[in-house]
């Protein structure tokens, strides 16, 4: 927590510049949703641009971003005092609020397509959802044909294996210096951008549904080399050990006490060539699985973005982020149970089996889709269908506006033709 400062208020600083960024973040989550997400797919449209190199782009922005962002960050903090750095957070986070509503009102502005949704349906409240989504939003979810595919991406965030603060920690009680973790995480951010840039090429060449199956395959089996490190001589984990000797009272105080008092990371660091091959081993595999991650991350969600209705693009979505958050949450709380270097090998276990559980779920989705060589479009195939038995349910009026593929709207001219045929026919009987 905050130590008091109160010298230049520096803890005034902190607090103001914590809640500026919380505040951030929460408007950032939904300008994601909204943009990348249903924009992004609108805007594809409008400009003719393949939507799967729309989508590599934004998240090699976004992973370039995320590696800049920790070497600026140690920049500030070593030139310039706390008090300067909490006004320059301040002040980017205030500019970058205007800045990303100007772009964004222009985007609005300048694409037909992202208001010609709410101009067409407005006084129309059949039309609307229309009215209808307000149903259960979680119910929602589970209606899309693709919702095992999400879920399946949502099982990845309950896991320990990410470059963060947790496998840091795993490291430096282990002896790795700060500057080898840094190279790691690097490479390992460097191996993501990768992952997000090739997405855009195996997609077109092989299909969605296949690139995920290739993403979840690559990142499986790197993951499981974490697994893997935990089992060999040297390991650190010791479950049967801490199950022994520490009752449940003992389990309580150990927690209490961790969480009040954090260890110190006085561990001294050594060489890397003399770090122990568990080790070692463990921080490849995460570093290598970054790849196929990044490759898989964005095939799924492009899946669910061509196969969800736009009226219920933002909604789906919002679940989906929500799913996301829940399994990462779940994660840190076993962590603050269960924060002993003894169980982490556990805990590795375990997020082993729940990224391989994630390619589970995304392969019973391909299965449903059907699996073939040569259609690059499966996913779609059951969208088309389900979308063309609406029809004989459905007025031309209605298709027209939340309908929004062209097979659609070909089905209903057909069915317009025949029926002035038709007529025809009979006014010259």
């Amino acid at each position: 927590m905050f130590q008091y400062r109160p010298e230049n208020y520096a803890t005034l600083y902190l607090l103001i510049a914590s809640a500026i960024a919380s505040v951030s973040k929460v408007a950032s989550e939904i300008q994601r949703i909204c943009f990348t997400k249903d924009w992004v797919v609108v805007i594809s449209r409008s400009e003719r641009v393949d939507l799967s190199k729309v989508n590599s782009y934004l998240l090699s922005i976004d992973q370039a971003s995320s590696l800049a962002l920790p070497w600026v960050s140690g920049w500030l903090l070593d030139h310039f005092p706390w008090q300067t750095v909490c006004l320059i957070i301040i002040a980017y986070n205030c500019g970058s609020w205007v800045l990303e509503a100007y772009i964004l009102r222009n985007l609005y502005q300048n694409t037909e397509g992202l208001k010609t949704r709410s101009s067409e349906l407005e006084g129309d409240e059949e039309l609307m959802g229309i009215k209808d989504i307000r149903m259960n939003t979680v119910t929602t979810y589970f209606r899309q044909s693709s919702w095992t595919a999400g879920f399946g991406l949502a099982l990845l965030y309950m896991t320990v294996l990410g470059f963060d603060n947790l496998a840091a920690s795993y490291g430096q009680k282990h002896g790795l210096s700060a500057g080898y973790i840094g190279f790691l995480r690097g490479v390992g951010s460097l191996l993501g951008i990768a992952g997000t840039l090739s997405y855009h090429h195996i997609s077109k060449r092989v299909g969605l549904l296949w690139t995920v199956m290739i993403g979840l395959i690559w990142q499986n089996i790197f993951i499981e080399m974490c697994g893997v490190s935990m089992l060999l001589p040297g390991s650190s984990m010791d479950v049967s050990g801490f199950i022994q000797n520490t009752t449940a009272s003992q389990w309580v105080s150990k927690v209490v006490h961790k969480v009040t008092n954090p260890e110190p990371q006085d561990v001294p660091s050594i060489p890397f060539w003399e770090v122990s091959l568990p080790v070692n081993l463990f921080f490849f595999g995460i570093m290598f699985a970054r790849f196929g991650l990044w490759l898989a991350d964005p095939a799924i969600t492009q899946i669910q973005q061509e196969t969800i209705r736009e009226d219920q693009r933002y909604m789906v979505f919002s679940v989906q982020l929500g799913l996301n958050e829940l399994f990462s949450v779940l994660k840190d709380i076993i962590v603050i149970m269960f924060p002993f270097t003894s169980l982490f090998g556990a805990l590795t276990l375990g997020s082993c089996a729940f990224v391989f559980a994630g390619f589970v779920f995304n392969l019973f989705y391909h299965a449903q889709c059907g699996f073939s060589l040569t259609n690059k479009n499966m996913h779609l195939v059951e969208q088309e269908s389900t979308e063309m038995s609406d029809l004989s349910d459905t007025s031309p009026e209605r298709q027209s506006l939340i309908g929004g593929v062209s097979g659609d709207l070909r089905a209903v001219e057909e069915e317009t033709k025949a029926t002035s045929s038709t007529n025809n026919e009979e006014e010259t009987h």
